[in-house]
């Protein structure tokens, strides 16, 4: 019984011990740093950019980071240390095709992660950059825009054939267009998606999807389908049947999300109507390299009145006292337009 006791006694100990190395001393008054180096990552070659447009494109990302870093919170950071990294992005497929962006306007990410400040066991002040929160900035990204696509997928079939892949891809750029938060500025507006979207206010990103459009966008994709597998005749015939029950004044009109039939399409008026990223929006005179959209992902709802900052986590609070004093005026000034 003794022999018992003194194991129960010496696991406890050693668990305490275990619970006790490995509790963070997070360091929330410590003055942190900004860390950004300048790097560019990603699909930079697949734009073939000439030195002059390299050139032009780094001044434009450090005007952004700049501007963002003028920010209170960035400026005088306290408890974490905010670290940039910058990535390239290409939306270049097409069906299973990779067409070519030597042409295209550059997308492009910057990552201001919120990184909390720790003391290591040997006493040194470090920083924990690991799945924390951030404030990513997207740059000419049209799908960046809105998180809540439509979700159609070519894996209904083994193999995909092409042709489904690129219905797939046409249904999935169609999304709930999200409430307002609040209008920051002319052409700066946050929605409740968490994202800003930063604008030429002359110009519409995004326009409505018609009813009967978007009936034969997803009628094609399942009669694809159909092709392999007969047992999809089923949907084909309702959707077909919800589409029939729709006037042509509701066909030619603006379509809206609903979970009540199978299409998911309503002419009911709702908080969720369906839009797509307007094709036009882009000047195509201007360099490639120009800022004519910014889609900012943050905690948006920071922008509610009276909202009250999270407390229990440095790095949440931080970024939600950055999102409180971001200005409207100042981002509007980083775009390009005529």
């Amino acid at each position: 019984m003794k022999s018992l006791l003194f194991t129960v006694l010496i696991i406890t100990i050693a668990a305490n011990g275990l619970h006790a190395q490995s509790e963070t001393d997070w360091l929330p008054d410590q003055p942190g740093k900004w860390s950004f180096h300048h790097k560019i990552h990603g699909d930079i070659e697949k734009y073939k950019l000439t030195s002059n447009e390299l050139t032009a494109l780094q001044q434009k990302i450090d005007t952004i980071t700049e501007t963002f870093h003028r920010n209170p919170v960035l400026k005088n950071p306290v408890g974490f240390d905010p670290s940039l990294n910058v990535m390239v992005l290409s939306d270049d497929k097409v069906g299973f095709k990779t067409i070519s962006m030597a042409n295209a306007i550059i997308e492009y990410r910057i990552a201001i992660q919120f990184c909390p400040l720790f003391r290591d066991e040997s006493g040194n002040v470090k920083k924990h950059c690991t799945e924390v929160t951030s404030c990513d900035i997207h740059v000419n990204q049209p799908k960046a825009t809105s998180e809540k696509y439509l979700h159609y997928s070519a894996s209904e079939l083994h193999p995909a054939p092409e042709k489904l892949e690129i219905a797939a891809q046409n249904l999935s750029k169609i999304f709930i267009k999200p409430l307002v938060t609040k209008e920051l500025a002319a052409g700066v507006t946050a929605y409740q998606s968490g994202i800003i979207i930063v604008s030429d206010p002359k110009r519409t990103y995004w326009i409505p999807v018609k009813s009967g459009e978007l009936f034969d966008q997803i009628i094609e994709y399942y009669k694809i389908v159909q092709e392999k597998d007969n047992s999809y005749s089923y949907v084909i015939e309702a959707i077909e049947k919800e589409k029939g029950a729709f006037t042509t004044e509701q066909l030619n009109g603006p379509a809206y999300f609903t979970t009540g039939n199978i299409s998911g399409v309503t002419a009911v008026e709702n908080n969720s109507p369906l839009v797509r990223f307007n094709p036009d929006y882009f000047d195509k005179s201007l360099p490639r390299t120009s800022i004519q959209l910014i889609a900012v992902h943050t905690l948006t709802e920071a922008f509610y009145d009276n909202y009250e900052c999270p407390s229990k986590h440095t790095a949440e609070l931080r970024h939600c006292e950055f999102v409180k004093q971001i200005d409207g005026n100042a981002l509007k000034a980083l775009l390009d337009v005529k």
